[in-house]
């Protein structure tokens, strides 16, 4: 992004009437004003903030005051009302919300008809890049025209696919996927290609995938070339080209950003289509491209070109109207907010997760009771629509039972019947019911029906039996009470487990086909009977009653449901188990999409930390116990009203998004920086729910809990997360200790101003900054020379922002990056001894320095080249003497960062950058 010439071009915007509109010149009158943005956390702070901005708005026609009927926006203005600042920047892009038919389309045409080599490659943005989206297709099945898709794998794990026909059917499309995910960058944006080699020079062909930072690369091989048997080509079909969505595939449409697409006939080949949407005017409804027969490009749907960089997306809880005595200037004094603002308000996650399950994630609920009731409910509550109470007869004990993780305590029957109706549907062929139940190790009486069901067809009821041994069987009778059949007593072995059961029934021409399983929470496979009522309808459920005898005494039952359809075994095993297992990311985004949330992922959702069960809780503790766990940052987007999270793993071993120079005027002073004890944690312990806990302590060191001034003394802390195992929480108590005892200079605030940058030409380092978002890396190079010499590196937390007519300033809340900066195989770290002591005292010259390891291992005599620093002063390793004892002589170069000095014998010799063990 680069920045228009002063003043800054600055957009406000309300969305009223269901579209935006746009408000600036009510924000930015005549006599100034501006608007004050933060986001991120607070210096100091430990979680990030909502994301707040403060404006005023002229209200002198009465506008703005919502219960102002003649007012422009009367009926329109309410609570959190949405509202977004945008500034213009030089590129643009095209806008992908998500929508079906979103999308940039290109008619067919001769050029476009590659039957041969093809090499594909898309330039993009994505919200999350685990999920299943449609990328760019020439592909259409009306009349049998596919030629080509590029998509992200259906599972949403990272694996692109590529697929296409030789002849235009399904029958003829073969399909190829990469050996290994794409990565999820932080950033969100990177380029991907595919080139398909239809002869390799044997009898198969090639597919080949590829990885850059931007379309303009360099391009990295992703994985292994897939071979596949047989030479090919690719049909030449009439379907155009579509970009962000494709009307016949079955994926998500991209929700993001899309930058640039080349298409070329042949790998490396000629350019045959080649959309830049960032060279394009803003709010163009089509463009040509440059190949050499041009296409044009229509934008379709919701879609659209634009070069705003949104600065604040939020909502405007209250309009508060205020004036002076002469009533000559009125004005709203405004402040928006971030989502989480709204969500703080104690925004519930509703019941347990098997009740979430039933009432999110179950197709086709006809009636739904979940047997959670309090001690003391005399009926038992529906949790579907126009579905009434069951009724009970007598006492179950209710909410006693607690051996399902995904459910709050359920009822045991204790002899009780309860009775219930479905309410009136249109059934079809299918129907389910099923159930949670615990039959205890001892077993229950024998020959009871656990739920008997009422049905419509020629099969009138329906019985799940229990029987002695932990049997269980299905029986039916007609209108008469004839029995039809009878499955006998088959053996499930039921006695002492928690189970889902579920008997499912197809109406199968003029027979129904039965079928009674169990599935265990955590289990890979279930059990299953089967056999079919010949020559007998179904109709659909009406009455259930559970217990119908009375004679059932010791066994749970909960989750009692009626579908219209069929779905597996293991379509709620997930639920049913709590989601143990699950990753950090995974639930977060899982979470926010059942809530209607806006997630943004940035980094791998994949590569975070397993999780224990999921417990009821409001949704921003669930969303915060998932980012604690992993160690991530939860906060929010700068660009839509939603949640993003930024995985642990992403904040390792950063490449800078901001480098700056002190030297070079690029910072507004002052740089104070600071040496406190605000994050000091010296001694935490980590403590799983309902689980262990482990404690970290550091013992040596000048912030270690010994004594002034030995060390700083005791600062303890006990955190509380969910692991999926006890056994991992002595890495997180490590790694806290780790990242909490961090010994260099703080810098809490770094001030910036862009419209200065961009007026001294520094417009790319201008861009680079108001690119930034929570947990990049920040650097600052040529400190001054009071301050600690070397490149001072810093992630950047928290954000704040003043935006006006001729003022961009932009402070940044940063804390050491060193923590992140971890051991990678073959790639980055070492490992060294940690006992070295200089056996000598040394002058500000000498290069010979002999040294002592008490403690082994002693150094290498082979590994060179690496940095060490001695009393702050860093110095190369260029040679290391074979031992005598556990002495050792290093030759070195000195005074590296500019540090100069002598030093004393019996000072630590250790490594400058040691390898850390992340998490």
């Amino acid at each position: 992004m680069a920045f228009p010439a002063t003043p800054l071009d600055l957009t406000a915007e309300l969305y009223v009437s269901g579209a935006w509109t746009d408000i600036t010149a009510d924000v930015f009158t005549r006599g100034g004003g501006g608007v004050s943005i933060t986001r991120g956390r607070a210096d100091e702070g430990t979680r990030t903030d909502p994301s707040r901005a403060g404006f005023s708005l002229r209200n002198t026609s009465g506008k703005y005051s919502p219960r102002n009927p003649t007012g422009v926006y009367y009926g329109q203005l309410g609570r959190n009302t949405p509202v977004r600042f945008s500034v213009a920047g030089a590129s643009t892009y095209l806008a992908l919300p998500g929508d079906t038919l979103s999308k940039a389309h290109a008619p067919d045409a001769a050029a476009l008809g590659i039957t041969g080599d093809i090499d594909i490659r898309i330039d993009l943005e994505l919200l999350n890049w685990r999920e299943a989206v449609d990328l760019a297709a020439k592909y259409q099945t009306a009349g049998d025209q596919r030629s080509w898709a590029l998509y992200l794998h259906g599972n949403g794990d990272g694996i692109v696919g590529f697929s296409w026909s030789s002849a235009g059917s399904s029958a003829t499309t073969i399909d190829r996927q990469s050996t290994v995910p794409i990565p999820a960058p932080a950033s969100g944006r990177q380029a991907l290609r595919v080139t398909l080699d239809v002869n390799n020079g044997g009898t198969s062909h090639d597919v080949t995938f590829y990885i850059a930072p931007t379309i303009a690369g360099p391009w990295t091989r992703l994985g292994d070339t897939v071979v596949g048997a047989g030479t090919t080509s690719i049909f030449d079909s009439v379907a155009g080209i579509e970009l962000g969505d494709a009307i016949n595939l079955t994926a998500l449409p991209v929700k993001g950003k899309l930058y640039a697409f080349e298409l070329r006939n042949g790998i490396d080949g000629t350019v045959v289509a080649n959309p830049d949407f960032t060279v394009q005017t803003p709010g163009a409804g089509s463009f040509a491209d440059t190949a050499s027969a041009p296409n044009t490009w229509t934008i379709e749907g919701d879609a659209e070109l634009t070069n705003r960089q949104v600065r604040f997306a939020g909502e405007v809880p209250s309009w508060p109207p205020r004036w002076d005595v002469s009533g000559t200037d009125v004005w709203v004094t405004a402040e928006a907010a971030g989502i989480q603002r709204r969500l703080g308000q104690g925004h519930p996650v509703e019941g347990s997760v098997m009740y979430r399950a039933m009432t999110l994630d179950a197709p086709s609920v006809v009636a739904y009771w979940p047997l959670e009731d309090a001690a003391g409910s005399t009926s038992l509550a529906a949790a579907s629509s126009g579905t009434g109470p069951l009724q009970v007869v007598g006492e179950p004990e209710l909410s006693s039972y607690t051996g399902f993780i995904a459910s709050a305590p359920l009822l045991v029957l204790a002899g009780a019947q309860l009775t219930g109706a479905a309410p009136a549907y249109t059934p079809g062929n299918l129907t389910q019911v099923r159930w949670l139940m615990a039959v205890p190790v001892a077993g229950d009486a024998d020959n009871q029906s656990v739920v008997t069901f009422y049905t419509t067809g020629s099969i009138r009821r329906w019985e799940c039996h229990y029987g002695t041994g932990g049997t269980l069987g299905l029986r039916a009778f007609d209108a008469g009470g004839t029995q039809i059949f009878d499955s006998g007593d088959v053996a499930f072995a039921v006695n002492g487990l928690n189970l889902m059961v579920s008997v499912e029934l197809t109406q199968d021409g003029a027979d129904v086909d039965w079928l009674l399983g169990t599935l265990e929470p955590g289990a890979s496979s279930g059990l299953t009977w089967s056999g079919t009522a010949t020559g007998q309808t179904v109709g659909r459920v009406g009455t259930v009653v559970v217990s119908p005898n009375g004679g059932i005494a010791d066994t749970a039952i909960g989750h009692l449901s009626v579908q219209a359809t069929i779905t597996s075994l293991f379509d709620l095993g997930d639920q049913m188990n709590a989601w143990i297992g699950e990753t950090a990311g995974r639930r977060i985004v899982r979470l926010c999409a059942e809530e209607g949330i806006t997630c943004v992922a940035r980094g791998d959702i994949d590569a975070t930390a397993q999780l224990g069960a999921q417990t009821p809780g409001t949704l921003l503790d669930l969303l915060a116990e998932c980012a604690e766990t992993d160690g991530g940052i939860l906060y929010e987007p700068r660009e839509l009203l939603g949640l993003a999270y930024r995985t642990r793993e992403s904040l390792y071993n950063q490449a800078p998004a901001v480098e700056l120079d002190y030297e070079g005027g690029h910072l507004v002073p002052p740089l104070e920086p600071t040496d406190d004890d605000q994050q000091v944690r010296n001694d935490i312990t980590v403590t799983r729910r309902e689980g262990s806990s482990a404690r970290a302590v550091l013992e040596d060191g000048p912030l270690s809990t010994q004594a002034p001034p030995d060390g700083v003394g005791r600062y303890d802390e006990q955190i509380a997360i969910n692991p999926r195992y006890d056994a991992l929480l002595a890495d997180h108590a490590s790694w806290r200790l780790h990242v909490a005892t961090v010994d260099e200079t703080r810098y809490p605030v770094v001030s910036l101003n862009l419209a200065k940058l961009h007026a001294d030409g520094e417009g790319a380092l201008a861009e680079d900054i108001a690119a930034m978002d929570v947990g990049d890396l920040l650097t600052i190079d040529n400190p001054p020379a009071w301050l600690p010499p070397g490149l001072i590196s810093q992630l950047g937390l928290g954000f704040a922002e003043f935006l006006a007519h001729f003022d961009w300033d932009v402070s940044v809340n940063c804390v050491p990056a060193s923590p992140y900066e971890v051991a990678a195989y073959d790639v980055q770290g070492r490992y060294g001894p940690h006992s070295t002591v200089t056996a000598e005292a040394l002058d500000t010259t000498e290069t010979g320095i002999d040294i002592t390891t008490p403690v082994g291992p002693l150094w290498s005599t082979t590994a060179t080249g690496y940095q060490i620093v001695i009393g702050g002063e860093v110095m190369t390793v260029t040679a290391v003497s074979a031992p005598v004892g556990t002495a050792q002589t290093l030759t070195v170069t000195r005074s590296v960062n500019g540090v100069v000095k002598a030093h004393a014998s019996g000072v630590a010799v250790e490594l400058a950058e040691p390898a850390i063990y992340a998490l």
